[in-house]
């Protein structure tokens, strides 16, 4: 099967500096040489140490981040428009707290007035939380505010969905639910790919087909996820 998404040769370095009079200015490398495809249906587990360039790899694929010069192939988009990929974060200041969550949706998707009450109400009802359309967001549960997340994303016809911790704040009801929302979309065609941090080895049994697992800036171990895989199977590779 032809990848969706490959990324290739895919390296990050920050720039730190040190000193208090005489700055000198250092490179911290943070990815190097990353590389791998990712294929339609697959949901794929980032873990690693705190620190390891998770969250970076995830943002770089977004676009909110730029990778180093010539870190990802020219015809990456060749295998998925940049458009139709979405990161969802566990930081719910992402949203108007005041506005309802109609009102959110509407601003965030830019819907044409025309179809946009008939486009949030399906996808809220996708998402069994329909009957929140007019609660203002700052009302919403913990769990209710990642439906919203999700809402947002599919709205703007979300292919690939990253998702970086977002079950953190969860109860463990709520985790479930999100999780098997996550999975029902996947499985329905909604969306055609999901790349989550995490470091939940539970959410990884649950939610995923395959594990990249990053060490020394660069993926250590690429592993599929089956019925069989234990969490004690996944314990080895800290």
């Amino acid at each position: 099967m032809d990848p969706i998404l490959k990324v290739s040769n895919l390296s990050k370095s920050f720039k730190n500096s040190s000193g208090f009079f005489f700055k000198k200015t250092f490179k911290k490398e943070i990815l190097k040489d990353i590389n791998f495809n990712a294929s339609s249906g697959e949901s794929i587990a980032l873990l690693g140490r705190n620190g390891c360039g998770k969250t970076t790899l995830l943002k770089i694929i977004s676009g909110v981040l730029s990778s180093d010069e010539s870190s990802i192939k020219e015809d990456f988009n060749m295998y998925i428009d940049s458009s139709l990929v979405s990161m969802i974060s566990s930081n719910d200041r992402a949203f108007f707290w005041r506005l309802s969550v109609e009102e959110n949706l509407k601003f965030f998707c830019n819907l044409s007035k025309k179809n946009s009450e008939k486009k949030i109400k399906e996808v809220l009802c996708l998402l069994e939380i329909s009957d929140k359309l007019k609660s203002p967001f700052m009302s919403l549960s913990q769990g209710e505010r990642k439906k919203i997340s999700i809402a947002r994303a599919l709205l703007n016809e979300t292919k690939i969905l990253l998702l970086d911790e977002i079950t953190n704040s969860l109860d463990l009801s709520a985790k479930k639910i999100v999780i098997n929302i996550l999975k029902n979309l996947l499985k329905t065609d909604h969306l055609k790919l999901i790349i989550f941090a995490t470091h939940s080895l539970d959410e990884v049994i649950k939610l995923s087909n395959r594990i990249l697992y990053i060490k020394n800036k660069t993926i250590y171990e690429d592993k599929k996820i089956n019925d069989n895989t234990l969490i004690s199977d996944l314990e080895l590779l800290f």
